[in-house]
């Protein structure tokens, strides 16, 4: 019976396959991005961030993004946390632009992931030092990943249009897989350190990285993902900042809107 194993030949196939696929893309969206020039990507940009938004969505963007200002005037401790304060708003406007299948969230992301190092660094929270580095690495990565799809299925990055996808079976178990083998390695890197809780530590990074991972290949199982982050992060913060406690809870709510925001896409792509 004949193997049904790849081999080497194949593998080194695939590898070249793949490598020359985003080897084209890469060109594509440099290609437009030349075309385009500055002037114009700060259009797009704008016209990514401020155009097409229902009037629903623009009262629900200024209500949950103001909560952070809320927290910070209502907190009696006499001490302004501006850092925390930051971090906490272009974390909001963030989730609330990947909800609406905005590229313009990558942006936001960046900037949030360097408040947020800084403010993990205070605190030694070692595992969310560790996460934070990763999802600013992956902003860019994100970024290229969200424009190349957009110029290859349409030819052009003006429209804001995104197109999700679920997991079938086998995909749910190689991400659960996977999220299983981070938390772990994590945990075993963590108590070689000497951290008081290694494994509770490390649940976030397997959260974190499998929902960054599914955000940027545009799958909508990835807000089940960023919801169990945010309930462990909660916990995580509580009695450390408000505002990055605060940050969570309006994760968690803008989870919910955005499982249900990808899974109404899901629903128009397959009529």
């Amino acid at each position: 019976m004949p193997s049904t194993k790849p081999t080497e030949e194949q593998l080194m196939k695939n590898l070249s396959e793949k490598f020359a696929t985003f080897s084209q893309d890469f060109r594509n969206v440099h290609r437009e991005a030349k075309k385009q020039g500055f002037v114009n990507i700060m259009k797009l940009l704008w016209k990514d961030l401020f155009v097409g938004r229902t009037a629903f969505q623009w009262v629900y963007l200024l209500l949950l993004s103001s909560v952070p200002f809320f927290l910070e005037w209502t907190n009696h401790t006499g001490q302004h946390d501006w850092l925390g304060l930051f971090a906490s708003w272009t974390g909001i406007v963030c989730v609330i632009l990947v909800a609406e299948g905005r590229a313009s969230n990558y942006l936001f992301g960046a900037v949030n992931s360097a408040i947020y190092l800084v403010l993990a660094l205070n605190k030694n929270f070692y595992g969310e030092v560790l996460t934070t580095l990763y999802f600013f690495i992956m902003q860019p990565i994100g970024l290229y990943v969200w424009l190349s799809n957009r110029i290859n299925d349409q030819g052009k990055v003006e429209e804001s249009h995104f197109e999700a996808k679920k997991l079938n079976l086998i995909e749910w178990m190689r991400y659960l897989a996977l999220c299983a083998v981070i938390w772990i390695g994590m945990g075993f890197a963590y108590q070689s350190i000497h951290s008081a809780r290694p494994f509770r530590d490390s649940i976030t990074d397997a959260t974190n990285g499998v929902g960054q991972l599914l955000m940027t290949r545009l799958y909508r199982e990835q807000w089940i993902f960023w919801i169990a982050t945010n309930v462990f992060s909660i916990y995580l913060w509580w009695d450390q900042s408000l505002h990055i406690q605060g940050m969570y809870w309006v994760y968690t709510l803008n989870s919910l809107v955005g499982w249900y925001q990808w899974t109404k896409a899901l629903k128009k792509e397959v009529a």
